[in-house]
Parts: C-alpha cells; sequence; structure tokens
C-alpha cells in the first residue's frame, strides 16, 4: 500500500536526511540519496519538497541517465493527492552511459483522491534496490540473486551487449554474490578499512628502509622523494582507471575478457555502491604493485627506490580511501564535494572520460576532462 500525500506535505521534507520529491505527480524519499547525486547534494536540497518533472526533463540544465530513472522507480513512496484520473505515456530525454540520446517511454498512472486514501499495487518503497526479476526480464543480463561470474562464463555474451550492460548502474542493499565457492568469494569483498591497515604498516616499513642502514637518505631527502613518489601515483591512478580498467575498445570479442573486464573494474560499474566491491581488493593490489615495486628498484639505488614506492603505496591508500569517500559519505565542501560530483558524473553520465579520483590533474592534461 503506498501513501498519497498532499502538496503541503510534501513541501515539508527540505532537510538533507528528511527529502521528498515529486515526479509525474508520484512522491519520492530520496534522503539516501542526496549524499551521493551526482550532480551534487545542493541541486537535490534546491528542489527539495518540489516538483522535479520538468528539471529531469531538462537536457540542458541536468541530463539524467536512463539508470536515474529506474533508481528514482525504487524510492517511490506514494502519489500526489488530486491528480486527475489518467493514464498518459510519455517520452523523456536521457542519455545512456556512454553518451548516446535515448528516449525512455514511461507510462504514469494517477488516480484522483484525498489525501487519507492509498493506492495498492506499488513496490515496496523499503526496498530500495533493483528490482531483479523485472531487470531480468528487461534487460536479460546476470540475475543479481545468483552467482554473477558463472552466469557471465555460461552466457557468453557478445562483447557490444556486455558493454552496455555493464555500465548501467544497479543498486542492492547487500554485496551481490560473484562466486559460487565460498573461500573464493571471501576474496573478492574488501572492507575500506582493510587497505589502511594493511597497506600503512608496509609504508612505514619502507620508509625505514629508506632512511636507514648505510646509505640511507636523510630525512629531508627522503620526504622529498616520498612525496614525488605520491605525485607518481596520481599519474599511474590515471593511467590504470584509463589504459586498463577502461581499455574496453581494444579488449577482443570473447567470454575470457568479459570476465576479465569484469572483475578488474566493470563491477564496479555495474554495483558502484557496493560498499565492499569498491576499494581494491588486496590481492589485485599485490599483483599491480609488484611490477612498480621491481621497476622502480631496477631504476634507481635501493634506498631512493624504497623512498619512493614508499610514496607511491601511500598514494594509493590516500586513492582507495578517498574514492570510498566519495562514493558513500557527506564529503567536506572543500575540494571534495567537487570531485564527489565529478567521479558519481563518471559512473552516472559518462564512464569514457573523467578518469581522475583524487584530482582532476591528468584529465586536464590529457584532454579526458568531464564537462558537466
Amino acid at each position: 500500500m503506498v501513501k498519497v500525500y498532499s502538496l503541503k506535505e510534501v513541501a515539508k521534507h527540505t532537510e538533507a536526511d528528511d527529502c521528498w520529491v515529486i515526479h509525474n505527480n508520484k512522491v519520492y524519499d530520496v534522503s539516501g540519496f542526496v549524499a551521493d547525486h551526482p550532480g551534487g547534494e545542493e541541486l537535490i536540497l534546491d528542489h527539495a519538497g518540489k516538483d522535479i518533472t520538468e528539471l529531469m526533463k531538462d537536457e540542458i540544465e541536468h541530463l539524467h541517465s536512463e539508470g536515474a530513472y529506474e533508481m528514482l522507480d525504487e524510492l517511490l513512496i506514494g502519489h500526489l493527492e488530486n491528480s486527475s484520473s489518467t493514464t498518459t505515456a510519455s517520452k523523456t530525454a536521457a542519455t545512456t552511459a556512454n553518451g548516446t540520446t535515448i528516449h525512455r517511454t514511461t507510462t504514469t498512472t494517477t488516480t484522483t483522491t484525498n489525501s487519507s486514501t492509498t493506492v495498492s499495487g506499488e513496490k515496496d518503497p523499503s526496498l530500495v534496490a533493483t528490482d531483479i526479476a523485472a531487470d531480468v526480464k528487461k534487460e536479460k543480463f546476470l540475475d543479481l540473486s545468483k552467482p554473477l561470474l558463472y552466469q557471465l562464463w555460461k552466457a557468453n555474451y557478445p562483447k557490444d551487449f556486455y558493454m552496455k550492460q555493464v555500465h548501467i548502474p544497479r543498486h542492492l542493499p547487500y554485496s551481490a554474490r560473484v562466486f559460487e565457492s565460498d573461500f573464493l568469494e571471501i576474496f573478492s569483498r574488501t572492507p575500506w578499512w582493510l587497505v589502511p591497515i594493511l597497506w600503512l604498516p608496509v609504508v612505514g616499513l619502507m620508509v625505514s628502509w629508506a632512511i636507514r642502514g648505510p646509505g640511507g637518505l636523510d630525512v629531508e631527502r627522503a620526504g622529498t622523494i616520498f612525496a614525488g613518489g605520491i605525485l607518481i601515483w596520481t599519474l599511474t591512478e590515471y593511467s590504470i582507471h584509463r589504459f586498463l580498467f577502461h581499455v574496453d575498445d581494444l579488449l577482443p570479442d570473447s567470454t575470457y575478457s568479459n570476465i576479465a573486464h569484469f572483475l578488474l573494474h566493470g563491477i564496479h560499474h555495474y554495483l558502484p555502491m557496493d560498499r565492499l566491491r569498491l576499494v581494491m581488493p588486496p590481492v589485485l593490489t599485490i599483483l599491480l604493485g609488484t611490477p612498480l615495486y621491481l621497476l622502480a628498484h631496477s631504476l634507481l639505488e635501493s634506498h631512493m627506490a624504497d623512498a619512493l614506492m614508499a610514496g607511491v603505496y601511500f598514494g594509493y591508500i590516500c586513492y582507495d580511501m578517498v574514492h570510498y569517500y566519495l562514493h558513500h559519505a557527506r564529503v567536506l565542501e572543500f575540494h571534495f564535494k567537487e570531485m564527489k560530483t565529478y567521479h558519481l558524473a563518471h559512473h552516472y553520465k559518462n564512464y569514457d572520460n573523467g578518469y581522475g579520483i583524487t584530482s582532476k590533474l591528468w584529465d586536464r592534461v590529457f584532454g579526458t576532462l568531464l564537462e558537466m
């Protein structure tokens, strides 16, 4: 049962933790999404308690993806009172993840009633998640209620279809299962706090190697090289994100490459708000970090290499923490608010640009700045 609300009642809900909006004569509680809104929380709060139907149609003012409308559907809590009994089909401009303009046809049914009336037949508004059965029926892609990797292996999806689907965000209130094996599943889930617990001691150890023993660096020089390592990490962060995680066009059309893409980064675009699949698993960090460590030691004297790589690894820790922070926190106004909007636009508007997570520096240098 879904309630019917008056305009006056909706207008009372204008705070970040109590935010309602109206769209096509339906009422939505978007409180849990305010901090994660790709356009920034202030844009939602500017229209809190109001009708956003025309705003969401405006391609110039604030373009919305297909996934945005599906997310809105999941936040439905009721209907607006005194709306006439009609059923209308409307075409709403939207944009797919690759920037192609599409038109989503929606059917809106409203019923003349008063505030004491309820409407039956709607989804339970407490389930702020993708409707799994409806998603499978509509998209003919993965069933989020079952282990994902086995499905991906058996289905043998064409590359173009896989790439389109994996970049349409889905949302669950829990972590979807990737592996059938409980043992393997453990390695696919990484809580954010594991990153600093594991890698800060490594950074500390490498700093001690850099400044101790015969030929050890003085603290000032070690600090300068350490800072250089952090700068190198920012370029590494950009390069990995762009040329490894998003090397979509160069991948062959095969199930093997689909699986590799999915495990490396595809799952993050498919389930962008999954808290346990957002920071790098330790195994992946070791696989990517070890060659960098060996390269540094082949090019530099041992103490310098240790100081440099300590900075690189520290930069990585900051990157993963910032990445998680941007997805799941109401961020500080300074810098992080801008980067949150920027990064979520990479997920919900255009994944072909905007590869910087901690800053836009290298996007500006290499011409991949995401225009918002």
